[in-house]
């Protein structure tokens, strides 16, 4: 299944390459015009917060996701958990185990 990004990159070729109207090349691929323009608002609004979560994933790296949502949260920047998790996973933090410490 191709997702929507597909497709909106797809219309964009078949007008490029085969010169035929917007209307047509989203008729072809089969996605309307008005997911054609849509544009995230995700983006612009998570780079602050990407950043900070970044520093304090950088400054605590043994907390979770779960103890940076409360620094987060408590700086209000964050109001909703499952954001903070994706973004989490998305910068690929991890809680780093230290190799070969005896406990």
């Amino acid at each position: 299944m191709v997702k929507p990004s597909g497709r909106r990159r797809l219309v964009g070729y078949l007008q490029e390459r085969y010169a035929v109207s917007q209307r047509r090349a989203a008729r072809l691929v089969q996605i309307s015009r008005k997911a054609l323009r849509y544009r995230s608002v995700r983006a612009a609004t998570d780079a602050e917060l990407v950043e900070r979560l970044r520093a304090l994933g950088e400054q605590y790296p043994r907390y979770g996701y779960l103890l940076l949502h409360g620094l987060l949260k408590a700086e209000g920047l964050v109001v909703n958990r499952k954001r903070t998790y994706r973004l989490y996973t998305e910068l690929g933090l991890q809680i780093r185990y230290l190799s070969g410490a005896s406990s």
